[in-house]
C-alpha cells in the first residue's frame, strides 16, 4: 500500500504503517524517507511544517525547523539548506514588543491563512485567529518571536552546514520578510550579535529569556508549557525575572564558537566571540552545577529580591547540554567530573523508559497532579534523540545506541511519529492514541497533553537520521528482531 498525503498515511491500518516502518528500518528501498518528508514539506521558501496533526500542520516553528535541518544535514543537504534560508527570511529585522521581535532573532512560530495561494484548513485558521490578538498577528499572518533557543540553534546549524559543505551558503541572497535584500552571511551575523548582546547584558553572563509581551509565552526555551520550569516545592520558576536554561547555554556556546570560526571579519572580533563563549562555559559550571546531586540544575531564576537561585529539579535538560561542545571543551578531568554522573543518572530507572528519556525525573512525579506536557510522565523523541547525539559526542556509543533502539522501537510500536509518549510510573508506555486499549495505561492529563500530534517533523527527522547513519555500516541489524518486537 502507498500514500500521497498526511490523510492517506493516517488512514492506513496500524499494522500496515508498522510494517512500512519495519521495512524502512531494514532498508529504504520503498522510498519511505522521501514520502515521510513530503508529508511535512511546506511550500517552497517556507521549509517544513511542524507536524501533520491538526494543531501544527500549517505552523512553521523556528526551533523545530532548525532541528530538522540539523538532522538532515547528511541525508538531505538540499532540504537542510532550504530550511536554513527560510528561517533567515523570517528573521527579526526590527523591535516589536508585542511580537517579541528583535533584530537578528529567529522566530518561534509562523502562521498564515494562505501559503503560495493555497488556503490552510479551517482548524489552522482558527488557531491563527486565537493566537493573533495576543501575539501581534494581523488575522492573515502571525510572526511571533518568543523563543530564546531558536537563534543560537540557527547560528550553530549554519556553521555546521558550512563546516560540512563549505561557506558558499553564506553568500546566498536573502529577501527578508520586510522586503530587504541581504545575504545569508549578514543574517547569521545578526543572529550571533543578538546572542552576544544578550549574554553581555546578563548579570550572570548567560543567555536568558524574559518575555517582552505580558501575553507572550512565559517559558521561552523548548519546554515552553506553563508547568515546565518548577522548583523542588512545585512552585513555578519566575519567568518575569529572567531565566537561564542550562541546555540553552550549550547552544549559545556552540553558536559563539562557530561565529568566531565562520563569521568573524577580524581576529579581534573572533577573539571577542571566543571570550564570550568561555564566559558562558565558566558560568554554567560555577552557577548551575549541583555538587550534592552531581547533576546540573534545570537553570536559574531570580527570587523576589532579585537574587539568583537554581531551579534544582532534575530534568532531561542536563542530558541535552551534552549535545554541545560546552562540556566537551573542558579539560578531560573536569569534563569527566560532570559528564559521567549525568550519563549514569540518565540511564537509570528515574529517567530511562522503553520510549526514551523522561523529561523530568521520576522522583518529581508528584510535583504535578497530572501528566504535564514536559513532566515526569512523558518522553519526547526529539529530546531522547538530542541526548543520544550528546552521548555519541562524548564517546558513550553503547548508551547512545540503546536510546536510539528504544526510540526506534517506540515509533514502530506506535505505527506513528508522535510528538511525545506518555509513560506511567511503572514504565508502561501508551503507544496508541486513536482509540483506547485496555492493556495500556490511562493518564489524567490536561489541555495539549491529552493527545500528541502525529507526524511530528522533528520525530520524523530524528528517525531518518538514526536509520541513515546506521544503514551504511550495517548497524541497523541491531534493531531486529528483539528491539522492535511488538
Amino acid at each position: 500500500m502507498t500514500f500521497e498525503n498526511a490523510q492517506e498515511w493516517a488512514a492506513l491500518p496500524m499494522e500496515t504503517r508498522r510494517e512500512m516502518i519495519r521495512h524502512f528500518y531494514e532498508t529504504d528501498a520503498s522510498g519511505l524517507s522521501g514520502r515521510l518528508m513530503a508529508l511535512i514539506r511546506a511550500p517552497k521558501g517556507y521549509g517544513v511544517y511542524a507536524s501533520t496533526g491538526p494543531n501544527y500542520q500549517f505552523a512553521i516553528f523556528g526551533r523545530d525547523s532548525v532541528t530538522v535541518a540539523e538532522d538532515l544535514l547528511e541525508a538531505n543537504a538540499a532540504l537542510s539548506k532550504e530550511i536554513l534560508l527560510s528561517l533567515a527570511r523570517l528573521q527579526g529585522t526590527s523591535f516589536n514588543s508585542e511580537r517579541e521581535e528583535e533584530v537578528g532573532k529567529i522566530h518561534h512560530e509562523y502562521r498564515r491563512t494562505r501559503f503560495n495561494g493555497e488556503e490552510v484548513t479551517d482548524t489552522a485558521k482558527h488557531v491563527l485567529a486565537m493566537l493573533s490578538p495576543n501575539w501581534g498577528g494581523t488575522g492573515d499572518e502571525l510572526r511571533y518571536y518568543g523563543t530564546v533557543d531558536a537563534t543560537p540553534l540557527f547560528v550553530r546549524a549554519v556553521c555546521h552546514y558550512c563546516d560540512r559543505y563549505g561557506a558558499d551558503l553564506l553568500d546566498e541572497r536573502v529577501t527578508t520578510h520586510d522586503g530587504h535584500e541581504t545575504t545569508m552571511r549578514e543574517c547569521v551575523r545578526a543572529g550571533a550579535r543578538w546572542i552576544a548582546d544578550k549574554v553581555r547584558a546578563s548579570q550572570w553572563q548567560l543567555l536568558e529569556f524574559k518575555r517582552l509581551n505580558p501575553r507572550g509565552l512565559p517559558y521561552q526555551a523548548w519546554k515552553d508549557s506553563d508547568h515546565a520550569y518548577l522548583h523542588l516545592d512545585g512552585t513555578a520558576a519566575n519567568a518575569d525575572g529572567g531565566i537561564a536554561s542550562v541546555e540553552v547555554q550549550g547552544y549559545a556556546y556552540d553558536a559563539l564558537i562557530g561565529a568566531a570560526t565562520q563569521l568573524a571579519t577580524s581576529e579581534e572580533e573572533s577573539q571577542a566571540w571566543r571570550t564570550l563563549a568561555a564566559a558562558v562555559q565558566q558560568q554554567v559550571v560555577e552557577r548551575l552545577w549541583m555538587p550534592g546531586e552531581r547533576y546540573f540544575a534545570m537553570g536559574c531564576d531570580r527570587d523576589e529580591q532579585g537574587a539568583m537561585r537554581q531551579i534544582a529539579t532534575l530534568t532531561s535538560n542536563a542530558g541535552a547540554l551534552l549535545n554541545s561542545r560546552l562540556l566537551l571543551d573542558l579539560p578531560e578531568d573536569s569534563r569527566r567530573q560532570y559528564v559521567e554522573p549525568i550519563v549514569g543518572r540518565l540511564m537509570e530507572h528515574e529517567f530511562l523508559t522503553d520510549a526514551g528519556i523522561r523529561l523530568r525525573s521520576l522522583q518529581h512525579a508528584d510535583l504535578m497532579p497530572f501528566a504535564d506536557y514536559h513532566g515526569s510522565l512523558v518522553t519526547w523523541p526529539c529530546e531522547t534523540h538530542a541526548v543520544a547525539c550528546g552521548l555519541q559526542l562524548h564517546g558513550y556509543i553503547h548508551e547512545a545506541a540503546e536510546l536510539e533502539n528504544r526510540l526506534l522501537r517506540a515509533v514502530f510500536r506506535a505505527g506513528e511519529f508522535y510528538e511525545f509518549f506518555l509513560v506511567n510510573r511503572d514504565g508502561k508506555v501508551k503507544y496508541h492514541y486513536r482509540s483506547e486499549h485496555p492493556d495500556e495505561p490511562q493518564f489524567h492529563t490536561f489541555g495539549a497533553a491529552n493527545t500528541p500530534e502525529p507526524g511530528q517533523a522533528w520525530t520524523i527527522s530524528a528517525i531518518l537520521r538514526i536509520v541513515n547513519e546506521r544503514q551504511p555500516r550495517g548497524i541497523h541489524l541491531a534493531i531486529q528482531p528483539a528491539t522492535i518486537a511488538a
